[in-house]
């Protein structure tokens, strides 16, 4: 299974809202983190993907964002208190915050509710827990004893993936690898691995900053059919990189070359929703803004992995 992360911003959501249609919900168990303190758009996202018969889970105690806090029961209320919504709680829980952590899965058991844990270091403690958990995420499995990632139940192993840099003209020109894990998940290299998970095609490193760029670059994840990695393709603007003038024009230029190489590159699924979604602001010569190719590289890269595990899930 292929539990993808999203945090609570606008076009994260809206990129799994509008490719749930397109994927397998038996597959797919995608991870939001609330950061927007308004949480109207999370429960629309939510509303919408339930009805696609996804159940997301919802960390309820964020490490980042407006709502950042190591009590899960706060924002928990507050979840019970939309409507027409069905969510898993997962809880983020480490050594410092393990108390409130214990006392809230009591309070879900007592009410016979699921949940999940998102794993942040090897308390022995942490191992009770684990065992009545839905799902046992854990990021940086290198980090941690092999005993202790061996005795977790129900693993999903989550990796920041994408190859980010700080700048985008850093960006590499050839195609980078960038992950096997829809692969190595089911080989028994983790006892008990039951799925993984990713970022999609953004870091994991939380930022609000952002502004004009100086180069354009857009990404685009495919799989490789000689051996079935995950690659991602930099597509970058090359004109004006000294000056953040003219970010249409530079968008101009990424797309184009995005287009050229995906038209050279038969590895790359150009039915997803995202692709197309990149098709048509091409051939309409528009310029979205700089979030809508997030949204569409996110969309695009989702759909990839959930059609590959549906072909292969037998």
């Amino acid at each position: 299974m292929y539990f993808p992360f999203f945090r609570g911003k606008q076009n994260e959501l809206c990129a799994l809202k509008e490719v749930a249609p397109r994927l397998n919900s038996q597959l797919i168990k995608p991870i939001i983190e609330p950061v927007k303190a308004n949480l109207s758009a999370l429960k629309t996202c939510i509303n919408n993907v339930n009805q696609r018969d996804i159940i997301p889970q919802v960390i309820v105690n964020p490490e980042v964002g407006e709502l950042s806090n190591d009590d899960p029961n706060y924002l928990y209320q507050l979840l019970l208190e939309l409507e027409d919504i069905t969510f898993i709680p997962c809880i983020r829980i480490y050594t410092q915050n393990i108390q409130l952590c214990s006392e809230f899965i009591s309070l879900l058991n007592s009410q016979g509710r699921v949940y999940s844990l998102l794993i942040q270091d090897a308390d022995e403690s942490i191992i009770s827990y684990s065992e009545t958990s839905m799902f046992n995420v854990i990021k940086d499995v290198n980090r941690y004893p092999n005993d202790f990632i061996n005795r977790l139940p129900n693993v999903v192993v989550l990796r920041a993936s994408f190859p980010a840099q700080r700048r985008n003209a850093d960006y590499s020109d050839i195609p980078q690898f960038f992950s096997d894990a829809h692969l190595t998940f089911r080989s028994n290299l983790i006892a008990n691995q039951i799925g993984f998970g990713d970022y999609a095609t953004i870091d994991d490193i939380w930022s609000t900053s952002g502004g004009p760029a100086y180069v354009v670059a857009l990404h685009l994840t495919y799989l490789n059919n000689s051996n079935n990695y995950l690659y991602v393709k930099h597509s970058k603007s090359t004109s004006n990189s000294n000056r953040v003038t003219d970010p249409a024009g530079k968008f101009v230029e990424a797309l184009r070359s995005l287009i050229e190489f995906s038209n050279q590159t038969v590895d790359i699924d150009k039915n997803t929703l995202g692709y197309q979604g990149y098709v048509s602001i091409y051939n309409e010569q528009r310029f979205p803004g700089l979030g809508i190719p997030k949204k569409l590289s996110a969309m695009h890269h989702l759909e990839t992995i959930s059609n590959y595990l549906d072909q292969t899930a037998n």
